[in-house]
């Protein structure tokens, strides 16, 4: 379980409407796509997931549509590598604009039956359930009366003690580039209650001037706070793409290499400066190229001084 594993990365895929199936985005410079031992050599755990559910399957049917991810994770990862699956929050939309809950907000509905219908296909690898909505105040918004993006607290509670009582944990990563994370859900007793872990993004790599951290010294404070917060619950989330292998991406500074590594592999200096160690466990985001982890690494053990 993930108490005993140290590296989560996350696993992409995609459903394609004209083939009605869904296929990996996960490659390596060499490869597309990309094996489970190529994954596997980098990481303890695969979360696999979607664009928050905009690149999905939606039926309407949480069951089927559950089972149909279910079936394809099974096909594509066996037995090789433990895995979460995402509890995907949008509707099917490639253009990212429909932000109403695939499920029912005040009920859970849809959500209940797509985990039914993970469960349906036998895995001894599953491990749990991510729920994938990144946005860090669903449950202070939903209390404003906002729909789009929220959720009724008590629902989501509802739905993390069913996941429990199967056996199974229940993950969230949110992205909260903010000074105030004690103003966001993330400290909230329903989120502490629901999640056996939450790992937060930063965005540190990708903020822009007017957000929050930007500077190391800012960082450094953001992942003390995030650590005030949760006894043990809250972990960082490593962030970098393939903006770090001369490709694009979403870096700040994105065209220019040794930048984008300086950022990226500030990820691990400021775990070394404020817990004195490497956090443990933690999730990894390198866009779909595993090369980049290692790329990222390398320049960290090359900022060290190590190689």
């Amino acid at each position: 379980m993930i108490c005993r594993m140290d590296k989560l990365g996350l696993w992409y895929v995609r459903w394609d409407k004209s083939s009605n199936a869904y296929y990996s985005r996960l490659k390596t410079l060499n490869k597309s796509p990309a094996t489970v031992e190529d994954f596997k050599s980098r990481f303890d755990i695969a979360i696999v997931t979607t664009l928050e559910g905009f690149d999905a399957k939606y039926t309407h049917n949480g069951y089927a549509d559950g089972r149909d991810l279910a079936i394809f994770v099974k096909s594509e990862l066996g037995t090789k590598i433990e895995y979460y699956i995402s509890l995907l929050y949008y509707p099917y939309d490639p253009t990212h604009e429909d932000k109403n809950g695939r499920g029912n907000i005040n009920t859970g509905d849809y959500w209940f039956d797509w985990i039914d219908g993970v469960l349906s296909v036998d895995s001894n690898s599953l491990i749990g359930f991510y729920w994938d909505l990144e946005y860090a105040w669903m449950f202070k918004d939903y209390q404003k009366g906002k729909k789009e993006s929220t959720i009724k607290p008590e629902v989501l509670s509802k739905i993390a003690a069913y996941i429990h009582e199967k056996g199974l944990k229940f993950i969230w990563i949110p992205s909260a580039h903010t000074y105030a994370l004690q103003n966001t859900d993330i400290p909230s007793p329903t989120a502490m209650r629901s999640f056996d872990y939450i790992f937060v993004q930063s965005n540190y790599y990708m903020n822009s001037a007017e957000r929050y951290p930007v500077t190391f010294s800012q960082f450094c404070d953001w992942l003390s706070a995030l650590k005030r917060i949760g006894s043990g619950k809250t972990h960082i989330v490593l962030e970098a793409d393939e903006c770090v292998l001369g490709g694009h991406g979403n870096c700040r500074c994105c065209g220019n290499q040794k930048c984008c590594l300086t950022l990226a592999s500030d990820y691990y200096f400021v775990q070394q400066k404020v817990l004195g160690r490497l956090d443990n466990p933690v999730v990894y985001y390198f866009g779909a190229t595993l090369d980049v982890v290692d790329k990222v690494f390398d320049y960290y053990l090359t900022r060290m001084g190590v190689v």
